[in-house]
């Protein structure tokens, strides 16, 4: 369809986005008829005619509008226009008259010719050097600007993406661009390979061209390491998946993949060990901690003899009328009578019960009490989430944190406790362990002194963390922290049916009269098509009784995509039981008053972490923009518009997500459909979310797939340099030749599949 054209000026702004160059204008067109235009451009000079290229639209509340694509600057200007824009608040000092004056003195095409020569303005009668200068500064400055758009426009990008490059490299936006398109991948969000790629091609690069090359391996390594959870790609993998990824191209010989590739290595963003190629930031965290834990092993500090331990556990048994298990004895013996150790066990093996030992226990090693300040200084507890470190302080009654928080997050997004700066405590235990990843665990160790005890606490059967890294399993197979692994179920937690399933998909065989007790145990079987109006036939029985479905009960789910997929559900959930009126629509994403939410990413501004739960409780107004007020564990936080790229609808969470937190009651469905990402360990992670109902919904054929089917193993190397720290040669845990893109699971990233992600 051949593009529109419509002629004119602004006369006035109806609408203007906050959080992007989204913007609804009446313009005056050259045959004087008002028209409403909708579009992302900058703020058009007033005054000034711009020739706008698009379609026109009729929109079904506001009548006629003109779409804006793109926008070129008119060849003519009136007299009248002219005037406006040199007498607008821009040009400080210039009037009306004065105004009418450069027009009359340069004429109608006066712009151009102050452009070219700012010394046409000694021409206009009533102007000082001041005021010249100026003018052609504003005048040159806002020709620039529409310049760059101009050209991102010619580039092929739509006025969206324009708009974001614009936002991020300002007037250098263009040439930027025409420089090395591939540098949005890492600079701009929204933009992947795929869309670079597209761009590059637009800018007739050469199919070889290096910079193309080397996007493809830099792209391959961090994709593929940060969705599968690798700290490093074999050499083979990164040359075979970068061919893959730039469709086996037959005009690309492999050589020139090496070539790049060594280019990279030389200059340092990736590093080669043993034909193992590592992203250099994950190179260094990864050597780093290594080394920080091998100087703590080292270090000649005195730790608690192993008798004095056992004595004051004793008194702490007497005072707190406790009788640990052996092995939990031995759990809170082996912590603090060693610099490094793990207290690894599902469900029901009494972890939480362990920590509260462990405090009280220190306490009296140091003639103290728990809530003495000697205590409450020496000793630090952290979690990789709020929700758990919340639940920490809740068992403990001992005040506990994030590790972002404790080590000092700040708006640079870098940590105030660091090598440099030591945290002050002499005793620190991370609960959720199996959530670190290879960074966040380097980070936290870096501003460990080296005469601390750490005490780190986790289910190593759980899912692994989102990033990179395996850090609990290869910690605990290294041998250099000393692990109790607690195997036996307590007497309280016997009875629970949710915690005999987990420990029977551990091991692979699942006894399905267990679903027939529906005791705290449920299974219903739905198709994928009908499964939603099942979670809709639970969920009405619990509100009918009085439930809430923001604090009571949470659908947990592996996969966004999908008649059956996170955002289905969430979708539904919302327009069956959150009639509110009042909401914020944003890119297709609706927000009610009421909704359930979920963060996706830290936010040290709003102080509100990834996987935090909220419920919206009102949308206000602040000088005409629109706000949600969210209350996420009594912390009220206020989200503009910016803000809500990080929020999701909560009723439904990635299993991903809910790692570190407990729910009340769970409903997981479970269907041939999320064949891609149905795994024993994540479905081992969901059965354990829960605590007083889990609810299963599906096909138990679909269950008993995902029990036997193991996650790939990570391709990590902290086991070895923890091993041997001098060993360079690193295990080939995996054989592949190469990581294929499509077969890449959906794991939790922002909800973007591994297709969309490529399709960026």
């Amino acid at each position: 369809m051949e593009k529109e054209k419509v002629e004119g000026y602004i006369l006035n702004y109806i609408y203007e986005a906050s959080d992007s160059l989204y913007k609804v204008c009446k313009i005056m067109t050259k045959d004087d008829e008002e028209l409403t235009i909708v579009g992302s451009f900058p703020r058009l000079e007033d005054g000034l005619t711009y020739q706008f290229i698009g379609k026109m639209n009729e929109h079904p509340k506001f009548g006629k509008q003109f779409v804006v694509e793109t926008y070129e600057i008119g060849n003519s200007f009136s007299k009248e226009g002219l005037v406006i824009y040199l007498s607008s608040d821009k040009f400080k000092g210039i009037g009306v008259k004065l105004a009418s004056n450069i027009i009359d003195a340069l004429g109608t095409d006066c712009i151009q010719k102050i452009i070219d020569d700012k010394s046409s303005l000694d021409k206009v009668k009533g102007l000082n050097d001041q005021k010249k200068d100026l003018i052609y500064e504003v005048v040159k400055a806002n020709y620039l600007t529409d310049d760059v758009f101009i050209k991102l426009y010619g580039f092929g990008l739509t006025p969206k993406m324009a708009g974001k490059i614009y936002e991020a490299y300002g007037l250098d936006a263009a040439n930027l661009i025409e420089e090395n398109p591939y540098i949005l991948i890492k600079e701009v969000d929204g933009f992947g390979f795929k869309k670079c790629d597209l761009l590059a091609m637009n800018l007739n690069f050469k199919e070889n061209d290096e910079r193309r090359l080397k996007a493809a391996i830099t792209y391959t390594i961090n994709y593929v390491c940060y969705q599968n959870g690798f700290t490093f790609l074999t050499h083979e993998q990164v040359i075979n998946s970068a061919i893959n990824l730039l469709n086996n191209n037959p005009n690309i010989l492999k050589e020139e993949f090496e070539n790049a590739l060594n280019d990279l290595i030389k200059k340092g963003l990736l590093v080669n060990e043993d034909e193992r190629i590592f992203d250099s930031v994950l190179y260094k965290a990864e050597c780093d901690l290594a080394i920080k834990i091998d100087k703590i092993k080292k270090s000649t500090s005195k730790v608690f003899l192993k008798d004095d331990v056992e004595d004051s556990l004793g008194y702490v048994e007497e005072n707190l009328k406790i009788n640990y298990t052996p092995l939990q004895r031995e759990a809170i013996i082996n912590s603090l009578s060693n610099k490094l150790s793990i207290i690894t066990g599902g469900p029901g093996t009494g972890k939480s019960t362990i920590l509260k030992g462990i405090l009280y226990t220190y306490a009296n090693l140091l003639n103290s009490s728990i809530t003495d300040d000697l205590i409450q200084f020496n000793v630090l507890l952290v979690s990789p989430t709020g929700r758990a470190a919340k639940r920490m302080t809740e068992v403990t009654n001992f005040k506990a944190s994030t590790i972002h928080k404790a080590l000092g997050y700040g708006y640079d997004k870098g940590f105030s406790f660091n090598e440099f700066n030591l945290l002050p405590k002499k005793l620190i235990i991370v609960d959720e362990a199996s959530m670190l990843d290879i960074e966040l665990a380097k980070n936290l160790f870096d501003a460990i002194s080296n005469d601390a005890q750490i005490i780190l606490v986790g289910d190593a059967n759980q899912l692994p963390s989102v990033s990179p890294g395996n850090v609990l399993v290869d910690l605990i197979n290294s041998n250099v922290f000393k692990t109790t692994k607690l195997t036996q179920i307590m007497r309280q937690a016997e009875d629970s049916q949710i915690i005999k399933l987990s420990h029977m998909i551990l091991n692979e065989n699942i006894l399905y009269n267990i679903f027939s007790t529906k005791k705290d145990l449920f299974f219903y079987n739905f198709d994928t098509k009908d499964v939603i109006d099942g979670i809709f036939k639970i969920l009405d029985r619990f509100v009918e009784k009085g439930g809430d479905l923001v604090k009571d009960i949470q659908v947990l789910a592996p996969m966004y995509a999908g008649i059956a997929g996170i955002d289905e559900i969430n979708r539904r959930i919302q327009e069956r039981y959150n009639k509110e009126s009042k909401m914020i629509v944003r890119d297709n994403q609706v927000f009610k008053v009421n909704d359930k939410v979920l963060q996706l990413k830290n936010d040290t501004n709003l102080d509100i972490m990834n996987g935090d739960i909220g419920k919206i409780i009102d949308i206000v107004k602040i000088e005409e923009k629109d706000y949600l007020l969210i209350d996420f564990d009594n912390k009220l936080a206020t989200y503009s518009a910016q803000d809500l790229d990080n929020l999701k609808l909560g009723y439904a969470i990635s299993i991903h997500k809910s790692q570190g937190s407990e729910f009340e009651n769970v409903i997981l469905p479970i269907l041939p459909s999320y064949k891609i990402m149905l795994k024993k360990k994540i479905i081992y992670t969901a059965v354990t979310r829960a605590k007083k109902k889990l609810i299963l919904v599906g096909k138990l054929e679909a269950l008993d797939y995902a029990i036997k089917t193991l996650d790939p193993i990570r391709q990590t190397a902290l086991y070895n340099r923890l091993v041997d720290a001098n060993k360079l040669s690193i295990d080939n845990r995996i054989f592949d030749p190469e990581i294929p893109f499509d077969t890449l699971g959906e794991y939790d990233m922002e909800g973007i599949t591994p297709y969309t992600f490529m399709e960026n």
